[in-house]
């Protein structure tokens, strides 16, 4: 890998690094590294994982444990459904004796267990050889162009190799660990959102502030509600989430080098895709352009030949430019969502202490 990685890519990665530092939250994460290795390396080692408790399992899998990963805890039930089977399948994953790509296989196939869990593990069991590999990182390999290529239809094991190689050369190069490459990316990322405040704000944009702050509160969790309950929702009939081998929630956030799709499907039965673009307040017809650019790399770079990709956009409304735009796009289409809390009249007292 050595030369292949630009300077360009290491100034920004250098300066990310120094920036961080001044970030409380970012240290937090920094100086927990010893104690969650402490807590769950020897649990996480070969000989024992095979032994592994549920309970311990699954407290890994909360980021109050593991201080680093917020989202590992969606899967907790999937993969603890069968603990066995999950034991097994873990025994094998750090088990040095054989090579990374060959012990990944039957953790793969142990639903709920992706890459950002597996990679998670392999970090804590090994910490100077394993890097995390998901969506953040990934976006950022992606942004900086070092994300390594392979062929059409390897297995998760070699294409994590091949990541891990890279992430491998970056800590190496930028002079820091595993744990801590990871939290650059994660610094990196654009994934946090802030609401403006005015510099000098009057009572009515204090009140305007509030009902937007109280709008984000609620619908800050529709990317996360949509994914989680994907089965409960009409488009599961005739659409599944975009999974592949290793990766079961590969159509969360999928990277590009363009941009995050926020949910990527594939038709269950007919040769299509479809890519969701979530926007929390209305939606004007800027993200028409957004949407279609993702649908064109989906296009060249996953669908078949004979396959064709289509888009759709969610939002609480959408302006009218949205509605004219779509209209010359067929393979677009709008659907909207509506968030509701309501308040209720409790009982009297009297009513309440009625027998």
């Amino acid at each position: 890998m050595s030369g292949i990685i630009s300077a360009d890519a290491l100034g920004r990665l250098r300066a990310a690094k120094a920036a961080m530092q001044k970030d409380g939250k970012i240290r937090e994460i920094l100086e927990s590294r010893d104690s969650v290795v402490d807590r769950y390396g020897p649990q996480f080692q070969h000989g024992q994982i095979e032994q592994i408790d549920e309970k311990v399992l699954r407290s890994f899998l909360l980021i109050e444990n593991n201080k680093h990963w917020s989202g590992l805890f969606r899967q907790s039930n999937r993969i603890c459904a069968d603990m066995t089977a999950t034991r097994a399948a873990l025994g094998a994953l750090v088990d040095e004796g054989r090579p990374i790509e060959e012990r990944t296989r039957a953790a793969t196939e142990i639903k709920g267990l992706g890459k950002g869990i597996i990679t998670a593990i392999l970090i804590v069991a090994y910490p100077n050889k394993y890097g995390v590999w998901n969506n953040t990182s990934e976006s950022g390999l992606v942004d900086l162009d070092l994300m390594p290529h392979w062929p059409r239809g390897a297995s998760f094991g070699v294409r994590y190799a091949a990541v891990n190689a890279v992430l491998n050369e970056l800590a190496r190069e930028l002079q820091v660990d595993l744990w801590t490459l990871d939290t650059i990316w994660w610094y990196l990322s654009d994934d946090q959102e802030e609401i403006e405040v005015q510099d000098e704000p009057s009572p009515i944009a204090d009140i305007r502030t509030a009902q937007v702050a109280a709008r984000f509160a609620i619908e800050r969790h529709l990317h996360d509600y949509l994914f989680d309950n994907w089965s409960q929702l009409e488009l599961s009939q005739d659409w599944d989430l975009f999974a592949r081998d290793g990766e079961p929630d590969a159509g969360y956030e999928f990277p590009t080098p363009i941009g995050r799709i926020d949910l990527l499907a594939k038709h269950k039965c007919e040769g299509r895709w479809l890519v969701i673009e979530l926007k929390r307040d209305k939606s004007s017809d800027a993200v028409v352009g957004q949407i279609l650019r993702y649908i064109g790399w989906v296009k060249a770079h996953l669908a078949q030949a004979d396959e064709t990709v289509e888009g759709l956009v969610i939002a609480a409304r959408g302006e009218d430019k949205l509605h004219y735009a779509l209209s010359a796009v067929p393979s677009v289409s709008f659907k909207s969502y509506e968030v509701e809390f309501r308040l209720n009249d409790a009982p009297s007292f009297e009513e309440f202490s009625r027998p």
